[in-house]
């Protein structure tokens, strides 16, 4: 297995196979209220709290049956659960949910599990990218369509830097680019690629996004606006969210009891990436309370966004976010 050309988009080019539905949905069992929630990606480690909510029993407890189905980035889990009879909750992204809701998708964030984006712009050690200004005279190898293209814009405008001195290389989703000369650097979130390298015996450097001021909120869950608003589907969307919440707070805590409980169920995960990733998630699930949001936080994210011109209109955290703290 050559971890160097893997992604988060194709880490798990074998597990991928597997077919996450069958195994996420199960038998039904009587009594349990059935939901199906939408991943914005492939069941990589970031999702860890929501595997382990269902194999610890978190989501059972609190009587729901919730299918984990995997989806094709933060965009298009945004407009699927503002729009697809299928699902009504599922994960995005801050920086989705925002311009989501700048272009009228009905859609509100209950739970932020990564306030301060993950995201980190990676090269080879012997390169010596470790703060901003050391990408002037760099190739940077930026992923079309992805969310990271715009963190990567946020940084430029939050540090002054001029993108005229930084070359832009559009590549596609692996660390080949970075070792095969074509790029110096690439970015991702720190417990996917770069993750894998050092799992791989690889020394890389990272710059993290978050380190350099760009405030972004990143993992959230998001629900359906009429869902919200509907008592029965709000219960339920508060339950998921309390499940998933505790299950990444367990992952904090127990580490190692989470890696053997979510190994299993997708074997081509080596424990060394495991373990790599699994405390990149601990430090970027930051302290508790976890899945907390704020006014001043999506406020931040608002702001740098519209900076970027990203924002179709103005909007307020509480059209993004719902049951915000009162002002």
């Amino acid at each position: 297995m050559q971890r160097p050309c893997v992604s988060r988009r194709t880490v798990i080019a074998g597990a991928a196979a597997l077919p996450l539905t069958a195994p996420a949905i199960g038998r039904p069992q009587p009594g349990l209220q059935q939901v199906n929630l939408l991943l914005d990606w492939k069941p990589m480690p970031t999702y860890a709290g929501f595997f382990l909510a269902r194999e610890w029993g978190l989501f059972a407890q609190r009587g729901l049956q919730v299918a984990l189905l995997e989806g094709h980035g933060a965009v298009i889990a945004t407009q699927m659960v503002a729009h697809s009879s299928e699902y009504w909750i599922g994960v995005s992204s801050g920086v989705a949910s925002a311009i989501g809701r700048s272009r009228g998708l009905p859609i509100k964030s209950l739970s932020v599990l990564y306030r301060n984006t993950p995201s980190v712009i990676f090269a080879r050690a012997e390169r010596g990218i470790v703060v901003p200004t050391d990408l002037y005279g760099r190739r940077i190898g930026l992923v079309p369509g992805s969310v990271t293209v715009e963190e990567f814009r946020a940084l430029v405008a939050v540090q002054n830097l001029d993108p005229a001195r930084i070359a832009t290389v559009s590549v596609d989703p692996t660390a080949a680019p970075l070792f095969d000369g074509q790029v110096d650097a690439l970015i991702d979130y720190e417990e996917n690629l770069p993750s894998a390298l050092r799992a791989d015996g690889r020394q890389i450097s990272v710059l993290r996004l978050a380190d350099a001021g760009v405030q972004l909120y990143s993992f959230n869950i998001i629900a359906r606006e009429a869902a919200w608003t509907s008592p029965d589907k709000r219960s339920i969307a508060t339950r998921v969210a309390e499940a998933v919440q505790e299950a990444y707070s367990r992952l904090q805590y127990t580490p190692a009891a989470a890696i053997a409980a979510f190994a299993p169920l997708y074997p081509d995960f080596s424990r060394a990436y495991l373990s790599q990733a699994m405390a990149v998630i601990v430090r970027q699930l930051g302290r508790q309370p976890l899945g907390q949001q704020t006014r001043e936080g999506w406020q931040a994210t608002i702001d740098q966004l519209g900076r970027l011109g990203l924002l179709s209109r103005p909007v307020t955290p509480d059209e993004v976010a719902g049951d915000l703290p009162p002002v």
